[in-house]
Parts: structure tokens; C-alpha cells; sequence
């Protein structure tokens, strides 16, 4: 594992990739680098990664594959975060399976991209989280939001009023004067539902109202 201490560029967002694979770790570095994010720290296992969210000098954003040889990324996920809750963790996997998506995404994940993204998309991924937002690649988050919602899980009213304002093109402002709530609240409700549906923007928003809300 590579130390990141000491070597993140003053102002500038740096990254640490762990996967288990030295040539997949090399062209992704290759790629963030040319695009301006230089990497860090890099490791092959999760223990690796503890090491890197518990180093002196953490990364900006930590890029994370699931299937690494000492477990299941998805399965750490939540203890990864609590391990730096100020570093999001942008998920690079080859598995696109839309149940993998979204468990990544409840248990933290601030983004989900494959790993035959375009080199632009994930450069566009890695600015999303370092920038606090979240990033599922669109046909992704397309499918997420067209996909049945996890059985026994239901939305509530106000989850199901506040999709359908938002598709009106209302603005949270808007909604937490309609469900006589707070802003802050509706902000907590659209993080909840990005993270359990994968709606990251409007469109998706609108399309899974189109398709589960009648």
C-alpha cells in the first residue's frame, strides 16, 4: 500500500484506489492522473484501505472495487465510512447488477460507476463526490429508477408527494412549503431516496414517477 501521508497537493482533490488487480490499479491511476486527480495511496485489499482512511493524511475521495480477496467490499461499506466519514467512497466495480447498485448506495457509497466507464465519466465521477454530491453513471441510475422497488420496503406519503413534486419541477423550497415541513427535512428525504433508488437528478426523478407512481 502506498502511505498517502504528506503527498495531497495543497487545495487540490486527490484519490486512493484499492483493487486487488496491479494493472486495473495502474490504468485507473493513469486516467485520474491525466485528468488532473493525482492518486495517492493505493492497496489491494480491504485492510488496505482501512490503512488508508486511518493514515494521518487521508484522500479526497477513496475509489473502491467490491470483490477484493480478503471480502465483499458491500459488506464493509458502512465501516469503511464510520473509518472517515469525510472521505466519500466512489464505488468502481465491473458488477452492474441493479441490487449490488443500490445496496452499495445504501450502505454509502457516494457514487457507482463500472469500470469500462469512459475516462471523461470518471473524472466527472470523481469531482461529483469530492464536491459532496453523488455519482451513478446514467443508464445506471436509469434502470435503478425504473427497477421495482426492494418488496417489503415501501415508500411513505410524504416520500411518494415530495417524487412527484419534484417531477413537477417543483424546488425543495417548494416542497417543504407543500408538506408544511422544513428544508432541511426535504434535503434529508431526497438524500434518502437517492441513496436507496438511485434518483440522482431530476430526470431520474420524473421517469420513476412516470413508472411507479400513478
Amino acid at each position: 500500500m502506498t502511505d498517502p501521508a504528506g503527498l495531497a497537493p495543497p487545495g487540490g482533490v486527490t484519490v486512493a484506489v484499492v483493487d486487488d488487480h496491479p494493472t486495473t490499479r495502474a490504468g485507473t491511476r493513469l486516467l485520474l492522473t491525466e485528468a488532473g486527480y493525482p492518486v495517492v495511496a493505493e492497496a489491494g485489499d480491504l485492510a488496505g484501505a482501512r490503512n488508508i482512511l486511518t493514515a494521518r493524511t487521508t484522500p479526497s475521495v477513496l475509489v473502491l472495487d467490491l470483490n477484493l480477496p480478503d471480502g465483499h467490499a458491500l459488506q464493509h461499506l458502512p465501516a469503511l465510512r464510520t473509518l472517515a466519514p469525510a472521505v466519500p467512497i466512489l464505488v468502481l466495480s465491473a458488477q452492474d447488477d441493479t441490487p449490488v447498485i443500490r445496496a452499495a448506495l445504501a450502505a454509502g457509497a457516494a457514487g457507482f460507476i463500472l469500470k469500462d466507464a469512459p475516462a471523461p465519466e470518471l473524472a466527472a465521477a470523481v469531482a461529483e463526490v469530492a464536491a459532496g454530491g453523488h455519482y451513478v453513471q446514467p443508464h445506471l441510475a436509469t434502470r435503478l429508477a425504473r427497477s421495482p422497488y426492494p418488496a417489503g420496503v415501501p415508500l411513505t406519503e410524504r416520500e411518494q408527494t415530495a417524487i412527484r413534486l419534484w417531477a413537477e419541477g417543483y424546488t425543495n423550497t417548494q416542497v417543504a412549503q407543500t408538506l408544511m415541513v422544513s428544508v432541511r427535512t426535504v434535503e434529508s428525504i431526497r438524500a434518502s431516496l437517492r441513496n436507496r433508488l438511485g434518483l440522482t437528478d431530476r430526470a431520474q426523478i420524473a421517469a420513476y414517477a412516470r413508472t411507479h407512481l400513478r
